[in-house]
C-alpha cells in the first residue's frame, strides 16, 4: 500500500512512527509499541508497511517529501525577485538549514539513517512494498536532482566557472557536499557537548557558499 493511503489506521502509523523514531531512534523502538500507541496490532503494521524496514522507509520518504515542498516553495518566491540559479542555490541551503533549526528531532533522526540503504531505497528487501521503495527513491532524488540542475545552470551561465575548470558536476557534489558536512558538524555537535569543536553558523556556511558561487566578488569583479 502506498504511505500517502487515506487510511486513518496508516496515518495513525505514521505520525505515531515519527514521534518515536525520533525521540528514541529506528533501533529503540519496538515495533509493538508503535502498534499500541496507533491503536492497532502488530498485524494492522504489517498489513500496511509488510515490515519494520518498510515502515522506516514510509517515515523516510515523509521527511523527504517535506523537506521538498519547503523547497519548492522557498525557490518559487526566490525566482520571482532574481531566477539566477546561484541565488537559487544559496536560497536552497538556506532552507535545508531553516528546517533544521524548526524540526531538530526529524533532522537528526534523517542524519543518523542517511547512509542506509533503506532510507534511498536502493535495497531491494522482499519483505517491502515496492510501491514504498519506488516513493523514498523519488523524493530523495528529487532532493538531489533539484540541487544537481540548478549546479547544471550555473555552470552554464556563468563563463567564470568554466574557466577556471569547475564543472557541474563537480559544483554539484561540493554544494551537496556543504549542505550536509554542516548538518553533520551540528548533529555531532550535539551528541557530543563535552568535545570542543569548531561550529559554523548558517549565516557564516551561507557567507562562504555565497563567495565560492559569486567569484567575480573577489576576482575584480570579472564576470
Amino acid at each position: 500500500m502506498p504511505v500517502d493511503s487515506g487510511s486513518d489506521v496508516s496515518q495513525r502509523i505514521m505520525r505515531v512512527a515519527k514521534q518515536l523514531f525520533f525521540a528514541k531512534g529506528y533501533v529503540g523502538t519496538p515495533l509493538r509499541t508503535i502498534a499500541n500507541k496507533a491503536g492497532t496490532s502488530e498485524s494492522g503494521v504489517l498489513r500496511i508497511f509488510e515490515s519494520k524496514s518498510g515502515l522506516l522507509r514510509a517515515v523516510y520518504a515523509s521527511c523527504w517529501a517535506e523537506i521538498n515542498a519547503r523547497i519548492d516553495q522557498a525557490l518559487a518566491a526566490a525566482e520571482a525577485d532574481d531566477p539566477d540559479p546561484r541565488n537559487l542555490l544559496l536560497r536552497l541551503m538556506q532552507t535545508v538549514f531553516e528546517t533544521y533549526d524548526a524540526d531538530p528531532p526529524m533532522m537528526n533522526f534523517m542524519l543518523s539513517y542517511f547512509g542506509f540503504n533503506e532510507t534511498t531505497g536502493l535495497s531491494q528487501d522482499e519483505g517491502v512494498d515496492p510501491a514504498i521503495d519506488s516513493q523514498v527513491r523519488q523524493e530523495y532524488h528529487r532532493y538531489l536532482g533539484r540541487i544537481h540542475g540548478l549546479c547544471d545552470e550555473a555552470a552554464k551561465s556563468r563563463p567564470t566557472f568554466a574557466r577556471t575548470g569547475v564543472t557541474s558536476a563537480a559544483l554539484g557534489h561540493i554544494f551537496t557536499s556543504m549542505i550536509y558536512g554542516i548538518q553533520a558538524g551540528w548533529y555531532m555537535a550535539a551528541q557530543e557537548p563535552d568535545t570542543p569543536t569548531p561550529q559554523v553558523t548558517a549565516k557564516e556556511a551561507l557567507k562562504a557558499a555565497e563567495l565560492f558561487m559569486y567569484p567575480e566578488k573577489w576576482q575584480g569583479g570579472r564576470p
